[in-house]
């Protein structure tokens, strides 16, 4: 079957696109999930600062800041539209969902599911003598549980550290047809499935009464991939399966992360942070194999930039309303894992809106997270065959509930 690839790759003459999200057909998908929707409002950014409502998915230290035990569920929808073409799709699914519960006056500790990877897409390949559809389904979760502990009157310093069994995976389909009876149509299907574990360690200082710096890291270890893919073809005289199972243990499917930021408040309530966080894969090149559709890709480190802002609401019964709301926006910008020949990364440009709304007497909120995302790039190249760019936009609503209540009582009646 692979020797047919060469001669398959030179009937390609036209592309037109079916279905939209196809960046996320590439590699792991889409990266850099796993943000409370405070911090989507916010342009990603959370490294340096997290409120005492949200868990903080990003820097482990931060959850030492926790000061009622809850729950927090999210949802999310996005849809994605390529520029020039008019071809969308829709996804909407569940986000992640945390326990939380805090430690004394000084930490607070975390465990639930929250996503890392997903994809969710399917486009289509139209030639003179050949015609291909191509679809990637699936996700990678972490299974987290982390603590954050603060030191000092004022908290001063916060550390804290995570542990995530990464589980997941991905279904993966090929159909390709052609024209001449010379060749035989094909379908290959392959299922994917990816565990390991990984662990954060996180640190968060403040030098001055209004300025916040913090850092994480992840190393991920013990990870392992396990392929299975069916080979099938189908035609009035001839059927053909094969099943090939590969066993990839000991080996990294899932690069380690960097991350720091800054949190500054010049007056209350107002608060203005900058992240940058890296995941390595880079690292991972020489492994990195899970990638059917553009093979001749270059692996990069994947680079976030993120700047917010945060006006927080006045939690008071005594005061309007409308002043109890807390109000998000930032910007971002991404440079994914998957470049072209040149080296030229595929880019994200991206905008972001959010509204936190307290409810019953202001211990429970609901947050909500507008963004948009133009992502740019190269999605196939071949040697005598012209690079496909695309342009696409990506609307997403991003929506979480925060249940924050005193499960505990640390006080007799009578004391």
């Amino acid at each position: 079957m692979n020797k047919k690839a060469p001669i398959i790759l030179t009937l390609l003459m036209f592309f037109s696109f079916g279905f939209a999200g196809v960046f996320e057909l590439y590699g792991l998908g889409k990266i850099g999930l796993n943000y409370s929707v405070s911090a989507l409002g916010r342009g990603k950014s959370s490294t340096a600062y997290s409120d005492s409502l949200s868990v903080n998915l990003q820097n482990p230290a931060n959850l030492a800041f926790i000061r009622k035990a809850g729950i927090e569920m999210s949802v999310n929808t996005n849809h994605n539209a390529i520029v020039g073409t008019g071809n969308t799709d829709n996804y909407t699914g569940f986000s992640y969902g945390m326990l939380k519960f805090p430690l004394s006056q000084k930490g607070g500790f975390t465990l639930g599911l929250a996503p890392l990877t997903r994809s969710h897409t399917s486009y289509q390949i139209v030639g003179d003598q050949y015609s291909e559809t191509a679809s990637s389904i699936g996700n990678i979760y972490s299974a987290t549980i982390g603590a954050g502990y603060s030191f000092f009157k004022h908290g001063e310093l916060a550390v804290g550290a995570s542990a995530d069994f990464l589980i997941g995976g991905y279904n993966i389909i090929k159909e390709m047809d052609f024209i001449s009876d010379s060749f035989s149509d094909v379908m290959i299907e392959t299922d994917e499935g990816f565990t390991g574990w990984k662990f954060s360690g996180g640190i968060t200082v403040k030098p001055f009464e209004k300025l916040s710096l913090g850092a994480s890291y992840s190393y991920v270890s013990n990870s392992s991939r396990r392929q299975i893919t069916n080979y099938m073809t189908n035609n009035a005289g001839y059927f053909y399966s094969y099943i090939d199972t590969l066993e990839y243990n000991n080996t990294s499917v899932f690069p380690n992360r960097f991350s720091v930021g800054l949190a500054y408040m010049p007056i209350p309530r107002y608060i203005f942070t900058i992240d940058w966080m890296q995941y390595q894969f880079d690292d991972l090149a020489s492994d990195f194999s899970f990638n059917p559709f553009y093979e001749g890709s270059q692996i990069l480190p994947f680079n976030h930039y993120g700047l917010g802002f945060e006006k927080r609401g006045q939690l008071s019964e005594y005061l309007p309303y409308y002043q109890s709301l807390t109000y998000r926006a930032g910007v971002f910008y991404e440079e994914k894992y998957m470049a072209n020949s040149q080296g030229i990364p595929v880019k994200t440009y991206g905008l972001s809106l959010g509204l936190g709304v307290p409810f019953t007497k202001y211990q429970n909120r609901v947050d909500a997270a507008f963004m948009v995302e133009y992502n740019t790039g190269t999605i196939y190249e071949q040697t005598g065959i012209q690079p496909v760019n695309v342009d696409e936009l990506v609307y997403s609503f991003n929506l979480s509930i925060m249940i924050a209540e005193n499960w505990f009582s640390t006080r007799g009646k009578y004391r």
